[in-house]
């Protein structure tokens, strides 16, 4: 980011001009997340962005639900993921309950057992609202990165992606490097704030506004990041190549 921005300031490249090439997707978290903090304006290549990825938005997901029981969107979002058999016919009922009662649908999901309606898929409904409200309280006392982790393991959707194999493999990867991001989060805000315990609404916000920055003009002045492999055949002035440690 400084030697770009240093660059550009001294007119001496465009952002077009530069790239940053790594050897697979996981890679470009941490290096979105530094460009959307600083203002450097990037494009990808031949990927996904880091946050559209979906198992990046489903344990995102998961946190804002564990922040707010009321999320109705992020709830349906991952009430089944992974499966848990709880069908569509089913989330519709909750819905009418809720209605008709004036409570959320998290609200009837934890006292399912009370409405003869919802009497089959009671216990898969009380055990997700179970897991999440376990979850919140977890959230008070144990730091971000033990939070993330045991919502992964909790909730089942590590264990799916690795009982998914091999044609799994770069979303477990993904996800790992979503840790990663909270571990480096925690220890920027402790050198910060060393007398402040981070939060997880404050990661959520961050992760958000990393997400806003995300929305960008294609034909617009811009970083490219992609992998070495989708570079094949394309020159570029000025190229970055992060992560050649031993192990990547």
């Amino acid at each position: 980011v400084d030697k770009i921005q240093t660059a550009v300031a001294s007119k001496e490249a465009n952002y077009r001009d530069f790239a940053v090439l790594y050897r697979n997707n996981a890679q470009s978290s941490s290096i979105e997340r530094a460009f959307a903090k600083s203002g450097v304006p990037y494009r990808m290549l031949g990927g996904t962005r880091f946050n559209d990825r979906k198992e990046i938005r489903d344990i995102v997901a998961y946190l804002h639900l564990i922040e707010n029981h009321d999320d109705r969107e992020r709830m349906l979002r991952i009430i089944n993921e992974p499966k848990r058999k709880i069908g569509d016919k089913t989330l519709e009922a909750v819905n009418a309950i809720a209605l008709e009662e004036g409570l959320t649908m998290f609200e009837v999901i934890e006292r399912a057992d009370a409405y003869l309606a919802l009497k089959s898929s009671a216990p898969r409904l009380m055990e997700f609202a179970g897991l999440i409200n376990y979850l919140t309280a977890l959230a008070e006392d144990v730091s971000l990165e033990t939070l993330v982790k045991e919502t992964l393991d909790r909730s089942g959707y590590r264990q799916m992606l690795i009982d998914g194999g091999e044609p799994e493999q770069d979303r477990l990867d993904n996800i790992e490097e979503f840790v990663s991001g909270v571990i480096e989060y925690e220890r920027a805000m402790a050198e910060e704030n060393p007398d402040e315990k981070p939060t997880l609404i404050c990661f959520l916000e961050e992760n958000a506004l990393v997400a806003d920055v995300d929305k960008y003009d294609e034909s617009a002045d811009a970083v490219v990041l992609m992998t070495i492999h989708s570079a094949k055949g394309l020159e570029f002035p000025i190229v970055f190549l992060p992560g050649m440690e031993a192990g990547i």
